[in-house]
């Protein structure tokens, strides 16, 4: 009788290239997301900033702007829980994406300070 072991199974190696998920374009439009309702002047200089951004990093560097955006034209819980979805999405971007490092976002104790 023969039994399949899932760790004797072949992973599957996936083709990063070909998910949406994986593309820097991605993280932007979930930065775009978490502000959509907002009618500010420094959404215009965010958006600006977004569009010159080339790195997870300096993705990183604009929750703190994000994030007194959203506080401001709404409170501190409603930032703080589109800010985790974000974080969400960009830790598993650098985790995944085999053009970036995990080390090159802050460790997890830092990814809470806003």
């Amino acid at each position: 009788m023969f039994f399949r072991l899932p760790w004797l199974a072949k992973r599957k190696t996936p083709s990063y290239h070909d998910t949406q998920v994986l593309e820097l374009d991605y993280l932007v439009d979930e930065f775009h997301a978490a502000m959509a309702d907002i009618q500010d002047p420094l959404r215009a200089r965010l958006h600006a900033a977004l569009m010159t951004c080339q790195t997870p990093k300096e993705l990183w560097f604009l929750r703190g702007k994000l994030f007194s955006l959203i506080s401001k034209h709404h409170h501190e819980g409603e930032a703080n829980r589109r800010l985790g979805r974000l974080d969400a999405k960009l830790r598993f971007f650098v985790e995944n994406h085999p053009d970036y490092d995990a080390d090159e976002l802050p460790s997890k104790p830092m990814a809470l300070v806003h």
